[in-house]
């Protein structure tokens, strides 16, 4: 694989840039009308808000890389190494299986709601990579769970043809402390400023 692959849904991403820019419009609307003093209030709930949606909807990705797939949650990051992984799953969301038993779902990659896996047919998922007969609707082209499902399969099936490393371990998770520092600083602001007494 030449170059990583990066997956973000799309549709989390317009939800997300779309309530940044309302945010960003709240507090100009905030300070024209009411002035620097309602501003330094409602500055930190806008705030938080706009932080939340980066972090819930933007941040979160699946990077498939030559060597890993690495998952990136909200709070958390996994880099699982192409030798450690034993299955891809997405019943409920992209799932990495690893060798050590661990099953790491990714945030950026839900399966479809109920009603979308109702509805999806099974010519929908025929095609989609894997191994085996059965596709659930998560596999679907088109969901964020079947896409990323379908970029990491792929990209497993060309490293293990390729006679890359297959030795199990080295699956690595760490926190994102910064973003749980700042989610952390923003509650707590915006609680203590909501809270205060107003003239």
């Amino acid at each position: 694989m030449p170059e990583p692959v990066t997956f973000r849904p799309r549709g989390g991403q317009i939800v997300a840039w779309t309530a940044i820019a309302l945010c960003a419009l709240g507090l100009v609307f905030v300070a024209l009308t009411d002035g620097v003093p309602s501003l330094i209030v409602w500055a930190w709930p806008i705030v938080l808000v706009a932080w939340l949606a980066w972090a819930v909807y933007i941040r979160p990705h699946v990077l498939v890389n030559e060597g890993f797939v690495e998952i990136v949650n909200v709070f958390r990051t996994h880099r699982v190494p192409w030798g450690d992984v034993v299955d891809v799953d997405s019943r409920y969301a992209l799932t990495v299986h690893t060798a050590g038993g661990r099953s790491i779902r990714a945030w950026a990659a839900p399966a479809p709601g109920i009603r979308q896996a109702m509805s999806t047919r099974r010519e929908e998922v025929a095609t989609t990579p894997g191994e085996g007969d059965y596709r659930r609707p998560g596999d679907a082209e088109g969901t964020p769970s079947g896409d990323a499902a379908a970029l990491v399969r792929r990209a497993l099936e060309q490293y293990r043809r390729a006679g890359g490393d297959t030795t199990p371990g080295g699956t690595a998770s760490t926190l994102n402390v910064v973003v749980i520092a700042v989610t952390a600083v923003l509650i707590a602001a915006a609680v203590l400023a909501l809270a205060a007494p107003h003239d």
